[in-house]
């Protein structure tokens, strides 16, 4: 998915390096997919749209938690618990979002919500990522690229 934004709301930036390839992609990818959302806001597309976009988002992020999730499990990750509240916190949001789409067709998705994602994405990923792929490195579970 790529975004015709001329001026992105979440800007995928160096410092966001965790130094692992694959966990990198997958950021990069949400960033794209928030983009598209945000894209999608400040056209006033339709809901139908809005909630495909947010279901897109859901679905790669979930997959891309159980990713992280799992990496951390192999290795018996010390803040393993907090790390994942932090994930199902966020998906608690975008779920509870996606429920009022499909019950209602009244939830509006704004550009307070694509700024919400952009900067818990970009806190999350400077944070609790880089501390886990630190601990995943020393214990040489993963290569750093």
């Amino acid at each position: 998915m790529t975004t015709t934004l001329t001026n992105p709301i979440a800007c995928w930036q160096e410092k966001y390096l965790t130094g692992n390839l694959q966990v990198d992609r997958q950021h990069q990818q949400i960033f794209e997919i928030v983009n598209a959302l945000h894209e999608a806001v400040v056209a006033r597309e339709s809901i139908y749209r809005l909630q495909e976009l947010l279901e897109y988002l859901a679905t790669h992020t979930i997959e891309h938690f159980q990713s992280e999730e799992a990496l951390m499990m192999a290795m018996d990750y010390p803040d393993y618990d907090r790390h994942k509240q932090n994930h199902d916190r966020l998906l608690s949001v975008v779920d509870s979002l996606l429920l009022q789409m499909r019950d209602c067709h009244t939830v509006t998705i704004t550009t307070d919500i694509t700024q919400f994602l952009t900067d818990w994405l970009a806190h999350h990923i400077k944070g609790e990522d880089r501390k886990m792929i630190h601990f995943l490195q020393k214990s040489a579970v993963i290569p750093i690229h």
